[in-house]
């Protein structure tokens, strides 16, 4: 079905190229010329638009992969331009907020179903943009309109990725633990050892450093918006791995600290078998 994806980035590029690859016609928009048009050179879209309204006039599926603050914006402006019974869907790290924003901000002719590829890179923007980063992939998808739901789904399984249905609170809080926390700590981290990476600690930093701070290199606007509009949520996680950080710190000279290491090593091993070896 005609796509047009608003948001031609990391996420919204690689959903282009895999709709392509799938057959599907794709236009797009983002506010950047230079974006736009490197998009029509990798094949993301076929026809780049100027403005969102024009994007979406003829889509029967509207895709809006842009950053979450700029999201109310783009919902008051298709609003009006996309044809009655057009599909709306986004790729936002946040549901609940995403969900109260189409109730407020489009219109009853419009069907929304929330969306989140559970993917990314440390990289960004469309120069990144790959298919591959979405195939395989979870595909959060919370919907309001059940009656839109296969059309979305449609899309997802199209990009060969794995369609999980969920409703936005359920969302928020499992990917405030799975992806949100592991950011956070990961910056905290990073910011603890600075003084001390220009030295020594620098030098013999080897695989269990970079491995556990890797994700701190994500997109810092992203995660802002992530935090601010997932704070409740986020502020759990962080309670509760500041609860087994004073608990470790408690222990640190009991040799009875060996059972936490054991039993998270464990926790991991058994979530690694649930998802195929990961």
């Amino acid at each position: 079905m005609k796509t047009a994806i608003l948001g031609i980035g990391l996420i919204g590029g690689s959903l282009g190229l895999g709709l392509r690859q799938a057959s599907w016609p794709v236009q797009g928009w983002s506010p950047s010329p230079d974006t736009r048009a490197l998009a029509l050179r990798r094949g993301a879209i076929e026809r780049a638009f100027e403005t969102p309204e024009d994007a979406v006039e003829d889509a029967e599926l509207i895709v809006v992969a842009s950053p979450i603050r700029a999201i109310p914006e783009i919902f008051q402006a298709i609003a009006g331009a996309a044809r009655d019974g057009a599909v709306v869907t986004d790729v936002a790290s946040v549901k609940a907020q995403v969900l109260r924003w189409a109730a407020e901000l489009l219109p009853p002719r419009l069907r929304f179903v929330g969306g989140h590829p559970m993917a990314g890179k440390e990289v960004q923007g469309v120069a990144a943009a790959d298919p591959a980063t979405l195939h395989g992939c979870t595909y959060c998808l919370a919907p309001p309109d059940a009656e839109a739901l296969p059309v979305v789904r449609e899309m997802v399984e199209a990009i060969h990725a794995r369609p999980l249905i969920l409703n936005a609170e359920e969302h928020d809080r499992a990917v405030a633990a799975a992806s949100h926390l592991p950011f956070v700590a990961a910056t905290a981290l990073v910011q603890a050892a600075a003084p001390e990476l220009g030295g020594l600690a620098g030098e013999v930093a080897a695989s269990g450093f970079r491995d556990t701070t890797r994700v701190a290199m994500a997109s810092p606007p992203m995660h802002a918006d992530i935090c601010n509009f997932n704070a409740e949520a986020v502020r759990d996680m962080i309670d509760r791995m500041q609860r087994e950080l004073d608990a470790l710190k408690a222990s640190l000279t009991d040799p009875a600290i060996e059972a936490s290491f054991v039993q998270a090593a464990e926790a991991r091993r058994q979530w690694a078998i649930s998802r195929g070896g990961l």
